[in-house]
């Protein structure tokens, strides 16, 4: 494990990176499935049909505020606290099953020895708490924490992102960022962060490629990291495709 950790500084060294910026869900835990049951509760309150495209579109990965505001249904002007709250109920009833991402806890590790870490969630504090804490137990080790209470707009919008930039005292520039869904990567571009690693947990590679991440990897152990190492390292330029997995 010290090569993996002298390679990974190595590579970020070259990069001139300062900091680096993780979503949660789906990136460090393996957690859709819970979110996913907690929305489709919340739609079968309403009565409402969802398409697993739609869902997709329109909700996976975003701040729950902002779908409940901003997408047209039956809920439009309903309190969208309430409705909220009781998500929150059910996906912390439910964390038990929420699984790690494989690597992602020595990764955290391996990376706060050098750079500073920030986590910026679509999810709320108390969620983002306990998964850090009670889940991967690396709290300690993140120093901006930036949760959907801590925003006015949620991702694809940047501002999450730039929070936590801000909070660090960097730029996006400086940064390599981690995310799992097509608008975490959007808000990551639209951010200026330049080097993207998507995780294909929840999404396609093609679909996070098409958003703008630089590479793909299945998750975060070492052999799938090797790939992206070497890409930083000789800042090829090239944006990942389906076959990043592969060589990974």
């Amino acid at each position: 494990m010290t090569g993996v950790r002298s390679g990974l500084r190595k590579g970020l060294a070259g990069t001139a990176c300062k900091a680096v910026l993780m979503d949660l869900d789906g990136t460090l835990v393996l957690s859709e499935d819970v979110h996913r049951r907690a929305w489709q509760a919340f739609f079968d309150t309403w009565a409402v049909k969802i398409t697993e495209a739609e869902y997709e579109q329109h909700y996976m990965g975003r701040r729950p505020a902002d779908v409940i505001t901003g997408m047209p249904g039956p809920w439009t002007g309903t309190d969208a606290v309430a409705a909220l709250a009781t998500m929150t109920a059910f996906t912390l009833d439910h964390a038990h099953s929420v699984q790690v991402v494989p690597g992602a806890t020595e990764l955290i590790r391996q990376l706060r020895t050098k750079y500073l870490l920030s986590v910026v969630t679509s999810a709320g504090a108390q969620w983002a708490r306990h998964i850090l804490e009670n889940v991967l137990d690396v709290r300690g080790l993140v120093d901006v924490v930036v949760t959907s209470e801590d925003i006015t707009c949620g991702k694809p919008s940047p501002e999450g992102y730039l929070r936590a930039c801000a909070a660090l005292r960097v730029r996006p520039e400086q940064c390599l960022a981690f995310e799992d869904s097509p608008s975490g990567v959007r808000a990551l571009v639209a951010a200026g962060v330049r080097d993207i690693v998507g995780v294909t947990t929840t999404a396609t590679a093609a679909d996070l490629t098409h958003a703008g991440a630089r590479w793909t990897v299945p998750d975060l152990t070492p052999r799938s990291m090797q790939h992206i190492r070497g890409s930083i390292s000789t800042r090829t330029g090239a944006p990942a495709s389906s076959d990043t997995e592969a060589e990974a």
